[in-house]
């Protein structure tokens, strides 16, 4: 009989840390990972959530025993992160800068559309939302192989929508790097100095720019006069700026994983600032993970932001 008790007890008492287990991995760590977030509250700001590299995965690359069950747990990490950094951030504008998808460059139409399902049901938002989005080189190729032209066509049609696109004070371009795109910038844009203007440019770019200058970088910066650049492909957290008047860059700091504080940059100094936002999916090889925030001030010329650093996976 003691026996038998004790070994009920034993039952429940791994049942209980089972259950303390689940609880923590599945709900607890995404909670508290919240209170850690550095947000701040501003009416006169845009808020744009900043999505880089979720490479959501293939079924090519990842052809093994067991590969659907890592599929499932990528896009439930994802989903589940996207879905409280939207929640607790109340952005205005979301932009995905690219490497949506590991296979994308190599899918078939088939596939291509299955994956474009699983983001569409991984990162849901409100339709009053603004949405862009850049193709990254795992999205059309262009690191390791050539743009595809039919590729980046099929991308551009899944995600319709114009190179330039303005929310209230703040025009955002669409640049490629890989192709050497860049946007014609619209006829009202630079009517004056940025200290007099009532809008802010802003360039979103998947390979980096400031770090990497170049005749094409020299251009954009020249054709768009951006105050501000978010990029991504290096799944790091980085913040560079550019001194316009010696055309040399004047600071390049990492951002402290798991460190929030609230950046801010002056955009009225002569400087274009370049952050760099880290992947949010844990399948690409790195232990610190996150989204980016941005609230762009064009009133008071300032832009602040921070990484909502995210638990690694359970």
């Amino acid at each position: 009989m003691f026996k038998r008790n004790r070994l009920k007890h034993k039952m429940i008492c791994i049942g209980i840390i089972i259950f303390a287990t689940i609880l923590y991995n599945e709900f607890l760590v995404y909670e508290i990972q919240k209170f850690k977030w550095a947000l701040r509250d501003c009416k006169d700001c845009v808020k744009v959530l900043l999505v880089a590299d979720p490479q959501i995965l293939g079924e090519k690359n990842e052809d093994y025993t067991g590969s659907w069950l890592a599929r499932w747990d990528s896009d439930r990490y994802l989903e589940k992160t996207f879905s409280r950094a939207l929640r607790y951030s109340q952005p205005h504008v979301i932009a995905f800068l690219g490497d949506l998808m590991d296979e994308g460059h190599i899918a078939n139409a088939e596939k291509f559309n299955k994956y474009k399902k699983r983001l569409d049901s991984i990162f849901q938002t409100p339709d009053n939302i603004m949405k862009i989005y850049l193709p990254g080189d795992n999205d059309i190729g262009g690191e390791e192989d050539k743009v595809s032209t039919n590729i980046q066509n099929r991308f551009h049609y899944a995600y319709s929508q114009p190179d330039v696109l303005v929310y209230k004070r703040v025009t955002f371009f669409k640049i490629n790097r890989l192709t050497h795109f860049m946007p014609e910038a619209p006829k009202d844009a630079f009517l004056n100095d940025y200290t007099e203007r009532n809008t802010t440019n802003v360039i979103l770019s998947h390979i980096p720019l400031l770090f990497m200058p170049g005749s094409f970088v020299q251009n954009v910066i020249k054709e768009l006069s951006p105050q501000i650049i978010f990029t991504a492909h290096e799944h790091k957290a980085l913040h560079i700026s550019l001194d316009t008047a010696t055309d040399q860059l004047s600071e390049v700091w990492i951002l402290p994983p798991h460190e929030t504080p609230l950046y801010q940059l002056r955009m009225d100094v002569g400087d274009i600032h370049e952050v760099q936002i880290p992947t949010c999916s844990y399948r690409m090889g790195v232990r610190n993970m996150g989204y980016g925030i941005a609230y762009i001030d064009t009133q008071e010329k300032i832009v602040e932001f921070t990484i909502l650093w995210l638990p690694n996976s359970p």
